[in-house]
């Protein structure tokens, strides 16, 4: 794309690079106005990487920070407003995807490293009498957290799904969900390190 100076004579162009720069010295109204003018673009744009609408969801919201936190960073001599915005929106998606993947390499590892031993290397009697007891451990434990901590541990853990995806699922604020998880964990260490001593 032809980024020279030239390209940006265009009235459209100019408008946005105002608006842009407005949005910079924070101005909510430049942002609604920009969010009116481009967020479905920018949607469509994320959208078309993920092929998931609560991811993209997701990811709209945080392009939407980047935007008016990085608003300043824009140069018109690099590009237009608007290639410089959908770079960015295609960027976080990629990110989104190569979280997910890492994410499911790192599952798969676990489940992997948990996998009963093969044949040659079958468990002893003791090892399976250990694993059992501390199966039991985990779910008394668990079972001693509070429904909200229970819940919210089981989706984040169990069903691998982002704080994020939590809190959209339980429909609670972010910072909620981040603290449940985080009081639910250290009390499950606690009690499991209580019963093991």
């Amino acid at each position: 794309m032809n980024t020279t100076p030239s390209t940006h004579t265009d009235p459209i162009v100019q408008a946005d690079i105002q608006l842009l720069r407005r949005i910079a010295q924070r101005d909510s109204r430049s942002f609604q106005e920009f969010y009116q003018k481009y967020g479905g673009l920018v949607f469509s744009a994320i959208a078309k990487v993920l092929n998931d609408h609560h991811d993209a969801e997701d990811v709209m919201q945080e392009v939407l920070v980047q935007i008016w936190n990085k608003a300043h960073l824009y140069e018109p001599r690099k590009g237009k407003p608007l290639t410089w915005i959908t770079t960015m929106a295609r960027n976080r998606a990629i990110d989104r995807i190569r979280s997910k993947q890492r994410r499911s390499r790192l599952n798969g590892d676990f489940e992997n490293e948990n996998k009963p031993m093969q044949a040659e290397f079958e468990p002893s009697a003791d090892d399976l009498v250990n694993d059992k007891e501390r199966h039991s451990i985990l779910r008394t434990a668990v079972s001693k957290l509070t429904p909200d901590q229970r819940e919210a541990i089981k989706l984040a853990y169990f069903k691998g799904l982002t704080q994020a995806e939590v809190a959209e699922q339980l429909h609670e604020p972010l910072g909620t969900v981040k603290a449940r998880i985080r009081r639910g964990v250290n009390r499950l260490e606690g009690l499991v390190k209580a019963r093991m001593d």
